[in-house]
């Protein structure tokens, strides 16, 4: 039983819950663990009410309700609801008995945290989230090829671009720089211009379940494969996302070349995404590699630290919410691969601020909020330690590495180090430019940058950080 000072309008005012849950609806819509049944009589029927104490609760419709949805849904509908808003930590479900002990506490105020909206589009009536939008993506030099050919794509789904030949349109680039992002934005905008056109969008995971689901089917619904290709081969746009899933499915890239076939030959949109560019895909067929790189490939990298700061305050405007200078580039210099964990990481700022009844963070703060200690990652090591296990893996003099020559092997050893101090120190980037030389801070962020998108791909240069750290104790 709730109690009578339960109290929901804690960051009412920074969010909108049916936003949240209608974007945890179609997370929950995709694991293929929830079938239609289950969706139907379970979580459908669940509403979000309000937020306690970092908690999204939800009011289910009978005490049955909530005792299965607890004991059979509760970690699937969790996860949902964190991965859409990585600041919720819980889920908490009531029934409207509990419901009605709090609408009766004469401390509780009525408004928009508690009152859900109804006139809202349910989650499966679209498969875009959509907050996800052209307006809201933060356009930089990093991803400006991307979002304009993704502009262009939506405005004109399945034409060329004068010279530019954008079908297939293929969006490659790490974990949360955008990708999805500008899938689903392509989407909301086709949905809303051309609402006639059938869209299609499917993660390529769901895709393999639902092509082996087809043929295991065959032996009873001889159709079941037949019905599988037809319907992918009925739509207008097609967007396949993380496309590097196909590896070593040798089968399924079987049929995605006849339905690639089948709606470029008639002009249909297709939009692919991928954490690597086709060649690099392990296993995928050459003719098929050869189709994904018919049109446009376009890649989104790692976001500059102006980027970074724009993508923070474009969310702080999003969400209605402001943090001083110093915290926005406290956050944009201490994560700087990940957009989506950057945006989780200021909203935890928020929320610790309003928890502590702090209406103004400072970088103290921000540092409580994510748990960032003012001392070095490892107390017994420094920057001078670091510069000299570098020094001594790759057998090159201290005063080289710090100093203005550009050789090959001294730059490559210099940016190492570079990297290895801003990733195992809490230093200002100015201070580390100091330590190398009084370098500037842009050649800092150049360095380091350079080696986090080099490790991606290069294996040699991940042993030699792996072997560097091994010397350092780290």
């Amino acid at each position: 039983m709730l109690k009578k000072d339960f109290s929901c309008g804690i960051i009412s005012n920074m969010i909108d819950l049916q936003d949240i849950w209608q974007d945890a609806l179609i997370e929950l819509v995709k694991n293929p663990s929830i079938n239609a049944v289950a969706y139907s009589i379970w979580i459908e029927n669940l509403k979000p009410v309000c937020l306690k104490n970092n908690a999204l609760v939800l009011l289910a419709p009978s005490q049955n309700a909530k005792d299965t949805v607890n004991k059979s849904f509760f970690s699937y509908i969790e996860d949902s609801v964190k991965r859409v808003r990585p600041t919720i930590s819980n889920i908490d479900v009531i029934t409207n008995e509990e419901l009605a002990l709090i609408s009766k506490d004469s401390d509780f105020t009525h408004g928009d945290e508690f009152v859900v909206s109804s006139n809202k589009k349910t989650a499966v009536d679209s498969p875009f989230i959509a907050r996800y939008t052209f307006d809201n993506f933060v356009v930089g030099e990093s991803n400006k090829l991307a979002f304009y050919a993704a502009k262009s794509v939506a405005e004109k789904p399945g034409s060329s671009d004068g010279y530019l030949n954008l079908n297939p349109l293929f969006i490659y680039g790490g974990v949360g720089l955008g990708k999805t992002h500008l899938l689903h934005s392509i989407g909301n905008y086709i949905s809303k211009k051309f609402p006639s056109l059938k869209i299609v969008y499917m993660p390529t995971e769901n895709l393999a379940n639902e092509y082996f689901a087809a043929l295991e089917k065959t032996s009873s619904d001889k159709n079941a494969y037949r019905n599988f290709i037809d319907k992918y081969n009925s739509v207008d746009v097609l967007m396949f996302d993380d496309v590097q899933f196909l590896k070593k499915k040798i089968g399924l890239q079987d049929a995605i070349f006849h339905i690639f076939n089948s709606l470029y030959q008639s002009g249909k949109q297709i939009i692919l995404s991928s954490d690597r560019p086709p060649k690099e895909i392990e296993t995928i067929e050459d003719r098929l590699c050869s189709r994904f790189e018919g049109g446009l490939l376009a890649d989104i990298g790692i976001p500059n630290l102006d980027m970074r700061v724009a993508i923070i305050r474009k969310k702080m405007m999003m969400e209605k919410v402001a943090v001083s200078d110093d915290v926005v580039y406290f956050l944009a210099e201490k994560i700087d691969t990940n957009i989506r964990e950057l945006e989780g990481a200021l909203l935890k700022v928020i929320l610790y601020a309003q928890l502590i009844n702090k209406p103004c963070p400072d970088i103290q703060t921000a540092k409580e909020a994510l748990r960032v200690s003012d001392a070095p990652k490892k107390e017994e090591i420094d920057s001078n330690d670091i510069v000299n296990a570098v020094c001594t893996y790759f057998r090159i003099n201290k005063s080289d590495i710090l100093s203005k020559k550009k050789t090959k092997d001294i730059a490559h050893a210099r940016m190492v180090a570079i990297y290895l101090v801003c990733d195992l120190l809490s230093i200002p980037l100015v201070s580390i430019g100091q330590i190398f030389g009084g370098r500037d801070h842009t050649t800092i962020i150049h360095s380091r940058d350079k080696i986090l998108s080099s490790l991606k791909t290069d294996q040699r240069l991940a042993l030699q950080i792996k072997d560097i750290r091994s010397l350092l104790n780290v």
